[in-house]
């Protein structure tokens, strides 16, 4: 379905806006974590009366989903490839947050420890390997992401600890509000692959078009 778009480069550009619907339910997953957590916190040195109960939460919709693009032909315009941002990956609750992160490549990505014990992020991907050894409550460590992949992220000290970094060649991605609801604005005119990422994998794929001047709206569900 497709509809006229507003802005002045409308002769060039377009947009996707659509709807991610979850039906999957992730009892399990939060169940899983939960066991993980309880021992070890039961092996933990701190003493019973300054240990914390741990409730794992759920990851809200934007927290775990990412829709991005990647061009199947050369596009009229260029994607502007390259970042000097720096976002933040957050550990607290002895989870990561977000669970997936979508950045564009040149991108620094902060690790903050925001939990009263140590953790020990690293990543064995091919796109990226790092390992930033123990570090306490309070202090943070960084790393640049050069290359376009997909990056998964663990803590060396808690198990149950991961999240993924989408390094991507371009900007045009984004992740849905609480309803689900996603835009992409200002798409080079051209034809592109769509990826919908939930949690830790690539639920679908998907080759468009995007005509100039127009909307295109694209549903997933999962």
């Amino acid at each position: 379905m497709l509809s006229p778009a507003s802005g002045e480069n409308g002769e060039d550009i377009g947009t996707i806006r659509g709807e991610i619907t979850i039906t999957r339910d992730d009892r399990d997953e939060l169940m899983g974590r939960q066991r993980i957590t309880d021992r070890y916190l039961s092996r933990s040195a701190r003493s019973p009366e300054t240990r914390q109960p741990l409730e794992p939460k759920r990851y809200t919709l934007p927290q775990k989903t990412v829709i991005y693009l990647e061009p199947i032909e050369p596009v009229q315009h260029p994607l502007g490839s390259y970042s000097s941002n720096r976002v933040i990956l957050d550990q607290r609750e002895l989870m990561f947050y977000p669970h997936v992160l979508a950045i564009q490549k040149g991108t620094t990505v902060v690790f903050p420890n925001n939990d009263d014990v140590f953790h020990n992020v690293f990543s064995y991907s091919q796109t990226r390997q790092f390992d930033l050894g123990r570090y306490p409550q309070g202090q943070f460590r960084t790393v640049t992401f050069d290359t376009p992949g997909v990056v998964r992220i663990y803590c060396d000290i808690h198990a149950h600890m991961n999240a993924v970094i989408l390094v991507l060649d371009n900007p045009y991605f984004t992740t849905p509000d609480e309803e689900g609801n996603y835009s992409i604005p200002d798409i080079p005119a051209g034809r592109y692959t769509i990826h919908f990422w939930y949690g830790r994998n690539l639920v679908e794929s998907r080759e468009i078009e995007i005509n100039p001047g127009t909307v295109s709206h694209i549903n997933f569900i999962y």
